[in-house]
């Protein structure tokens, strides 16, 4: 509205000049003519007077010459205006000029108009007001019980969450807003949650029979010693020995696990897995001489970003878990190779290799399969070398080898990167 009201005044202001410019040119004769043929056809728009000495209207529509408009500027006043051959008292607003000493120009319009526009205006603004009201408070009860509604599924889930249900999840519309974003956070979180307790438990399981069976044979000899009245002999001891190793391996194995889960990205490093596949090869060369066994290199340059110690201890699981259960005489193939994505370090053997419903299973923590069961072992090689994988944004796959299995561990070869605010061991970005 106040860019209305600024455009009349413009539009009087403009069409007094003009009447002064006229007058500048024909005297008060010809602004008295002008006024005279225009005021009639323009009496709806513009209101125009002239008067002379004493206040007197000469030509115009104003009947008398109010006293409001003794001094020039703009002027908001009502006057009596010639209307049909009588008077009528209008609201009237303008310009009025002294344009010659003892005469005064006045241009002037009704604001009848703007005030129309102002009541229509007002009129569309409450209809939008009430309207936006409407559609606020519609969208404000249907957002209001959506929430309520997913609070409340929240609680309910996450309450038979805890009494044990660990295959409950939220539910996730099709709508794909911040409430179904928050609830594939939360069934992520309930998912890795579920993977880990059950992880915990086979680990459980695992642990408490890699731990009872060296303790049985280890109390089984004790006691018979102590029956049959027997000093410790040579054999008891050193059975007894390899049993506690046994134990320390596993304890060990866990520490390992627990430090390989916990690494620091930040400190890793330019490497390559060629050369720590070469320095595992030299490691175990002659473990696999003594076995029989022979480890067979295929090595390009594979860059990546990590911490040698760590992928020199997952190659080193690899090739003793390969060497372990490759089976007979057969021999062990490290390779390495690599893309503009990734590098890959695989070992492979041909012994009986692992069916492919286990072969996940066989990466987690403390699982070892029936085949093995009677072996040594602490069931942790694969999964230390899986968590270390992990750690530096990559993994481990067991694939068939026909025969055999193949394990391939494959990294980034673009360095990691982790938000300050992100915790260890956290997901990271890649640079």
């Amino acid at each position: 509205m106040q860019l209305v009201e600024t455009e009349a005044k413009h539009t009087a202001r403009a069409e007094l000049q003009g009447l002064v410019d006229r007058y500048r040119r024909g005297g008060l004769s010809e602004l008295q003519r002008f006024i005279e043929q225009r005021s009639p056809a323009l009496a709806g728009d513009y209101v125009y007077a002239l008067a002379g000495p004493d206040d007197r209207v000469i030509v115009g529509d104003l009947a008398t010459w109010p006293e409001a408009l003794s001094n020039d500027g703009w002027h908001v006043f009502t006057a009596a205006m010639r209307s049909g051959g009588g008077l009528r008292r209008r609201e009237i607003e303008g310009q009025s000029l002294q344009i010659a000493p003892g005469y005064r120009l006045l241009v002037a319009h009704p604001p009848d108009g703007r005030a129309r526009l102002r009541k229509r205006f007002f009129g569309t603004l409450g209809w939008a007001m009430a309207a936006t009201l409407l559609i606020g408070l519609g969208l404000g009860w249907w957002i209001s019980r959506r929430t309520l509604r997913f609070v409340n599924d929240a609680a309910t889930i996450g309450e038979r969450f805890l009494q044990g249900k660990l295959d409950e999840r939220l539910p996730v519309s099709s709508q794909g807003d911040e409430f179904d974003h928050l609830a594939e956070v939360v069934n992520s979180c309930f998912s890795e949650v579920e993977r880990t307790v059950g992880g915990l438990r086979a680990a459980t399981d695992g642990m408490a029979h890699d731990l009872k069976t060296p303790l049985t044979r280890m109390k089984a000899r004790l006691e018979l010693a102590l029956l049959r009245g027997n000093p410790p002999t040579l054999g008891l001891l050193d059975d007894t020995t390899r049993d506690i190793d046994a134990l320390l391996k596993l304890i060990n194995d866990l520490l390992a696990l627990s430090s390989a889960e916990a690494a620091n990205i930040q400190s890793f490093t330019p490497v390559d897995l060629a050369s720590i596949a070469r320095e595992a090869y030299e490691l175990y060369e002659p473990v696999a001489g003594a076995l029989g066994q022979a480890l067979i290199l295929d090595l390009e340059p594979s860059p990546a970003w990590g911490s040698r110690a760590l992928l020199l201890h997952a190659t080193a699981n690899l090739i003793d878990n390969a060497l372990k259960y490759g089976g007979g005489k057969s021999p062990v193939e490290i390779r390495t190779l690599s893309s503009a994505s990734s590098s890959q370090l695989s070992v492979a053997d041909r012994g009986p290799g692992i069916a492919a419903p286990d072969r996940e299973r066989a990466l987690e923590r403390l699982v070892r399969l029936d085949a093995s069961r009677a072996g040594e072992g602490s069931g942790l090689g694969l999964s230390i070398a899986s968590a270390i994988a992990r750690v530096h944004g990559g993994s481990v796959e067991l694939t068939d080898n026909s025969p055999g299995i193949r394990a391939i561990l494959e990294l980034p070869a673009k360095r990691l990167v982790k938000a300050a605010s992100q915790p260890e061991g956290e997901a990271c970005s890649l640079e």
